[in-house]
């Protein structure tokens, strides 16, 4: 598809669908078929169209789009610019010997956890400078498609010059991840690493990832925390002097209703949590189950016992 403009592209630019002029190469994020898995972030209205350079719904939110990345944060103000992406790289390799383990090993699992296959379409929130790109393409083979994001516009500049084995296939975004400006089960998968932990609502980002899966996908996300038979050892002691960085515990009791085939793994060092579950439909009770010995069901019981009270 690079360097190529297919005719469902030219009849979307000629319909105002695109935000941009007719060019040689169309920004992989702005296909008529990336457009058509967005919503607006700010009211969850879908159809975002193009309007003097900016992506607009129908209720008249509108977000630009820059260097042919969408800028769909909302509240547009929490740009996150506190990280130095220039100085990422370095820092993972300090930690990684730090805590003597494989990053690239770390990642591959992680990954593997996704259970990708060819054709499928994966997200990665927080996606920083593009580290687990090509893995993720590892695990996608030639047909897969990569959708990443981050609200951090050094990290999405960073992503955005990362090298992968198809650019056509990977679709970037600023967003955030509380917030996410994607159509409900746009995705096969969901992958969130190092970046869980900052999220003011942790319970209200991992029900969003759960909203945009299919039914039956997997969601795996990974972010700092001491394994807990570690505390109280030499070992945990020392990375608790780092001010907080392997504070994390992981989530389990955020986890939403539609969580099954649950695991929760300690990984990099035992220093960084992995909680990885399939999305499924949540767990409801047979009420009409007759009780042992009894010719009544739950369900009589339980309503015989509300209208006692």
């Amino acid at each position: 598809m690079s360097g190529r403009k297919s005719i469902s592209c030219v009849r979307g630019i000629e319909a105002g669908i695109l935000p941009f002029p007719l060019s040689d190469t169309i920004p992989p994020a702005m296909l008529p078929s990336t457009l058509a898995l967005l919503q607006c972030p700010a009211c969850g209205a879908g159809a975002l169209a193009s309007s003097e350079g900016l992506l607009r719904c129908g209720r008249g939110h509108a977000f630009p789009v820059v260097d042919g990345i969408p800028r769909l944060v909302d509240p547009p103000d929490l740009v996150y610019r506190f990280e130095d992406a220039s100085t990422y790289d370095a820092l993972m390799d300090f930690v990684a010997r730090l805590l003597r383990a494989d990053e690239a090993a770390a990642r591959r699992r992680a990954i593997a956890s996704l259970g990708l296959g060819p054709g499928a379409r994966v997200l990665e929130i927080g996606c920083g400078p593009g580290n687990n790109f090509s893995y993720l393409f590892e695990a996608l083979g030639e047909t897969g498609e990569l959708f990443a994001g981050d609200v951090s516009p050094t990290m999405i500049e960073a992503a955005r010059t990362r090298p992968v084995a198809d650019p056509d296939r990977r679709h970037l975004f600023l967003l955030n991840g509380m917030r996410l400006p994607f159509v409900d089960r746009a995705f096969d998968a969901v992958l969130q690493i190092g970046t869980l932990n900052r999220f003011p609502d942790i319970r209200a980002a991992l029900a969003e990832m759960v909203r945009v899966t299919r039914p039956g996908g997997r969601i795996v996300v990974s972010d700092e925390g001491v394994a807990p038979w570690l505390e109280g050892t030499e070992y945990g002691a020392l990375l608790r002097k780092f001010g907080g960085f392997f504070d994390g515990t992981a989530p389990l009791d955020a986890l939403p209703p539609e969580a099954q085939d649950v695991c929760v793994r300690w990984d990099f060092g035992q220093a960084f949590y992995a909680i990885e579950f399939r999305v499924g439909e949540p767990p409801a009770a047979d009420l009409d189950v007759p009780l042992p010995g009894r010719s009544v069901t739950v369900r009589e019981v339980l309503e015989k016992g509300s209208s006692a009270s």
